[in-house]
């Protein structure tokens, strides 16, 4: 996919409004090859300061297994389209692009797993808004340059 083949797309993707308050996501993780791997659901609580042009986003996340894993984002818009974002477990800063009804969000992060263990995977998500209500998320996860699996999700805003 490339982003500007959105561009033209409605509704317009903004991340902070989107992102602002309650939200409730579902999703699968596939393997490679195309076996499944889990299931899982998403608490995301978002607020925008637009002062400081700054979204502070806390998403958590169940998985079929047991275990959980919080993500806690501080993300900087940097321009009308552009934004940064930074969290405890990724390398570096995670980079995003708004075209249109989508948005692409890319970093590499370190994963929890079940055993307690950690595995770095590099992220290339693609946010597709279906409405004001309801957004679709496409991932690769890759491994040392390697796509290892994808994730499917969407999430619902309540509140």
């Amino acid at each position: 996919m490339k982003l500007e083949d959105f561009a033209d797309r409605e509704p317009r993707f903004v991340l902070e409004e989107f992102f602002s308050g309650t939200l409730r996501g579902w999703g699968v993780t596939i393997g490679r090859l195309g076996g499944f791997q889990n299931r899982f659901t998403i608490d995301a609580r978002g607020r925008f300061d637009p002062s400081a042009n700054v979204l502070t986003l806390t998403e958590d996340y169940f998985f079929d297994d047991g275990h959980s894993d919080t993500l806690s984002w501080t993300i900087l818009k940097r321009s009308e389209n552009r934004y940064e974002g930074r969290e405890t477990l990724i390398d570096g800063v995670a980079e995003g692009e708004q075209a249109g009804c989508a948005f692409r969000w890319q970093y590499a992060r370190d994963v929890p797993d079940s055993n307690g263990s950690k595995t770095r995977f590099g992220f290339d998500d693609w946010f597709i808004l279906h409405d004001e209500h309801h957004m679709s998320v496409h991932a690769s996860l890759t491994k040392l340059g390697v796509e290892v699996a994808t994730l499917e999700a969407f999430y619902e805003r309540v509140g």
